[in-house]
C-alpha cells in the first residue's frame, strides 16, 4: 500500500468531480452506481499503487452458472449480484443451459466482445469448453474456473471445494453409519463435471481402503435431476434388498427423498447428499437424510470476486478451496448459513 488516496487524487483519476468522491466515500446517496464503482476503483489503484496498470472504469465480471440447476446455484447468483452491489465491480450473471457443453461454449465465445474484464463460470468437461476458454484467453478476457475445475485449460484459477476430499469424508461418515456392513450405491450427475468425478474417487478410495465391509454396487447417472434420481433409486431398491448407503454427489434430491418414501425406507438408508438448502436442511432434520457436505455459496462468490480484481490489479492467478462443513440434523443452526451477514469486500 502506498498511503491513503486523497480526494482530489481520486476524482482526477475517476474523472469526476470532489464533491462526487466525498459522497461515495461517506456512503452517500445521490450517486449511480456506475459512477460509485469507479469512484471505488480508483480509490483501490491509487492506494494500492497499481493505477497506472488499467484504465479507471468499474471492473465487468461476467458470471456463467447452469441453468435450473437446483436452490444452491439460484443463491449463488444471488450472492453474485449482491457483492456486485457492493461497489468492487459490475457483475453480471447469465444462464447456460444445464450440461450442455455446447451450448456454455457458444455463452464463453460471447463474452469475447471487450465488454467484460473477467469471465467466471461453472465448468464442463468438454473440449468446446476448453477451446471457448482459449478463445477468450487470446482477446484478453480471462477465465475463472467455479466449483468444479477445469485443468489444461488457460485459466487464471479454481475456486471451489476439495472434491476428492469431500468424497474421502462422505466415505468416512459412511463407514461409520453402516458398521455392520451392506451395500451402497453412487448417483451422479455425470461425466462433465469433474469434480463430481472427484467426489466419487475419493468415497470409492476411502471405502476400498477402510470400509471393506461396504461394497460399492455402481455409479448410476442421473443428470442431476429428480426424475431420474427417482427411477434409477427406484429401480436399485427394487433389486437391492441389502442397501445401507446411498452418496448423491451432485442434484435431483428431491427424485432420491420421493423414491425412498415410496419403498418406506426413509429411516433405513444412510443418505450423503450435498450442500444445505432449505430442501435439503428439512429433509435432515426429518432424518431422510443423515449428512450433508456443504460449501457455503455466499463464501464462494466472495472469493471468486476476491481472486478475479487480485489478477485485474496486480497480475496474480489463484486457486482458492472452499472448506467442506458437514452438516447434521444436530448441528443445525437457528437459521439457514446462507442468511448471515455480507461480508466486505477488499477494495
Amino acid at each position: 500500500m502506498t498511503g491513503r488516496a486523497r480526494i482530489k487524487e481520486i476524482a482526477n483519476l475517476a474523472n469526476v468531480g470532489s464533491a462526487t468522491v466525498d459522497r461515495v466515500i461517506h456512503g452517500r446517496s445521490h450517486v449511480s452506481d456506475t459512477t460509485r464503482q469507479k469512484v471505488l476503483q480508483a480509490k483501490s489503484a491509487i492506494e494500492s499503487g497499481a493505477w497506472t496498470v488499467r484504465s479507471p472504469r468499474p471492473w465487468h465480471l461476467k458470471v456463467i452458472l447452469p441453468e435450473m440447476a437446483g436452490l444452491s446455484t439460484e443463491y449463488l447468483a444471488q450472492c453474485f449480484n449482491e457483492f456486485g452491489a457492493l461497489g468492487n465491480a459490475i457483475v453480471e450473471c447469465a444462464f447456460s443451459p444445464k450440461l450442455e457443453p455446447a451450448a456454455l461454449a457458444r455463452k464463453l465465445r460471447n463474452c469475447g466482445s471487450g465488454k467484460w474484464d473477467v469471465v467466471i463460470f461453472q465448468a464442463l468437461e468438454d473440449p468446446r469448453v476448453r477451446d471457448a476458454v482459449s478463445y477468450l484467453n487470446n482477446r484478453g478476457v480471462p477465465c475463472l474456473s467455479l466449483l468444479s475445475p477445469l485443468p489444461n485449460a488457460p485459466v487464471i484459477g479454481f475456486v471451489g471445494s476439495d472434491g476428492r476430499a469431500a468424497g474421502r469424508t462422505a466415505g468416512l461418515l459412511m463407514g461409520l453409519a453402516c458398521p455392520h456392513g451392506g451395500e451402497v450405491v453412487i448417483i451422479s450427475g455425470g461425466q462433465l463435471y469433474r469434480s463430481h468425478e472427484n467426489r466419487e474417487m475419493g468415497f470409492r478410495s476411502y471405502l476400498r481402503s477402510h470400509a471393506k465391509h461396504l461394497k460399492i454396487l455402481e455409479t448410476v447417472l442421473g443428470h442431476d435431476t429428480a426424475e431420474q434420481n427417482h427411477e434409477n433409486l427406484s429401480r436399485i431398491i427394487r433389486n437391492t434388498p441389502g442397501l445401507v448407503g446411498l452418496y448423491n454427489v451432485g442434484g435431483g434430491n428431491e427424485g432420491i427423498v420421493r423414491a425412498l418414501c415410496e419403498a418406506n425406507l426413509t429411516s433405513e438408508i444412510c443418505v450423503i447428499a450435498h450442500n444445505l438448502t432449505p430442501r435439503t436442511r428439512s429433509h435432515l432434520g426429518e432424518g431422510i437424510f443423515q449428512f450433508i457436505l456443504h460449501q457455503d455459496m455466499r463464501l464462494m462468490a466472495e472469493r471468486a470476486i476476491n481472486v478475479c480484481l487480485n489478477y485485474l490489479i496486480n497480475g496474480q492467478s489463484d486457486n482458492i478451496h472452499v472448506p467442506v462443513e458437514i452438516i447434521t440434523r444436530e448441528n443445525l443452526e437457528p437459521r439457514d448459513s446462507g442468511q448471515q451477514t455480507l461480508n466486505s469486500l477488499p477494495q
